[in-house]
């Protein structure tokens, strides 16, 4: 039975397989040792028969490198949607399908072209049944320009057989619009015209007015109370405010600092000190009484220095010192304790009755004056 024209044209390819290996010089052996061996071996030559793997060995050492092109991805690009605005975003989808024992990678940095800006993007492998492997990346774009475009195709690294290559992907047409009618196709869903609106705006101008006005009248108070004060004078004796009378003299002036002089040394706060204090009171009153009236007081009674007025001083200033004094000796001679307070009233009333008296004395001249 005759063979199959299969398998006579294997043989024949068999055949001149063998033929090209043992053609083929082995690595490290010149090439004419080698046609020597052939020769040799077709001259069916006695000696000893080479070893049967010498020639596979020989075979072995080829190196048959493979084309780059014949592991590189599949890539394609797509975009949703191909319509936007100004502004808005959209998805890109880059796809690469590849065999096992291949790496992909987008190149860095991804570049779109100048309209587009790449803001985040993420990816995710997934097999495809015949034993190879599809990776999608999902670029989130925003488009800057307005018009028919087109994104740039986008760069596949991959490296395969210990060499490294590059693929691109198709361009993607896009259509960026400026406003929302020329997206919405269905003149319903826009909004009808509508009549001006008018807009309102702050004026700051009348409230820099009242300020102005405001500050105006200030300026014109606080000018009147200071023309008052000075006219006016006030003046702080031991932290209570007495009105200062036209004119006080020197005499009234000295005896007003040794009355603040005596609230100062705390010695009608202690009760051991409250009657030396009520005593310096006294003599304050005295010299004070004889320095205006020109008499000799210090070392009278109060009797005697009420008797040694009459007839000098007016009559209701007399009986503001006699008062006065009146209280001052249950104190001294007659044995009362008196308190802080009350202590603190008797010194107001002696500050009162030396302003009160300066300004009777002062109201006589000032008549005559007038007059």
């Amino acid at each position: 039975m005759s063979p199959s024209r299969g398998t006579r044209r294997r043989s024949v390819l068999v055949a001149l397989f063998g033929a090209a290996l043992a053609a083929a010089p082995a690595r490290g052996q010149p090439a004419g040792s080698a046609g020597s061996a052939g020769s040799a071996g077709s001259a069916g030559s006695a000696g000893p028969a080479a070893p049967s793997g010498s020639a596979g060995s020989a075979g072995a050492d080829r190196i048959i490198r493979l084309p780059l092109d014949a592991g590189a991805p599949s890539v394609s690009a797509a975009a949703s949607p191909t319509v936007v605005r100004l502004g808005a975003h959209f998805t890109l989808y880059v796809t690469a399908t590849f065999a096992e024992g291949v790496e992909v990678n987008l190149r860095e940095p991804i570049d779109l072209g100048p309209a587009f800006e790449v803001r985040r993007r993420w990816s995710e492998d997934r097999p495809t049944g015949d034993g190879r492997t599809t990776r999608e990346w999902q670029l989130d774009v925003m488009a800057w320009e307005i018009g028919e475009l087109q994104v740039a195709p986008i760069a596949v690294t991959f490296t395969v057989f210990g060499r490294a290559g590059q693929v691109q992907t198709n361009a993607v047409p896009m259509k960026v619009v400026g406003d929302l009618g020329d997206v919405v196709e269905d003149p319903r869903a826009m909004r009808g015209l509508a009549v001006p609106a008018g807009l309102w705006a702050r004026d700051w101008f009348w409230i820099w007015c009242a300020t102005a006005a405001g500050a105006a009248v200030g300026v014109v108070v606080v000018a009147l109370g200071l023309h008052r004060r000075r006219r006016r004078r006030v003046r702080l004796v031991g932290g209570a405010a007495i009105a200062r009378p036209p004119r006080v003299d020197t005499t009234a002036e000295r005896a007003l600092e040794r009355l603040l002089a005596i609230e100062r040394s705390g010695a009608l706060d202690r009760d051991a000190d409250r009657k030396l204090g009520y005593a310096q009171m006294v003599d304050v009153i005295r010299d004070y009484l004889g320095a205006r009236y020109r008499i000799a007081l210090h070392d009278r009674t109060s009797s005697e220095l009420l008797a040694r007025l009459a007839g000098i001083a007016p009559d209701g200033e007399r009986a503001d010192v006699a008062a006065w004094l009146a209280g001052c000796d249950l104190v001294k001679y007659g044995g009362m304790r008196a308190t802080p307070a009350e202590a603190g009233k008797v010194l107001d009333d002696a500050r009162a009755l030396i302003v009160t008296t300066t300004q009777l004395a002062g109201a006589p001249r000032a008549a005559k004056v007038a007059a």
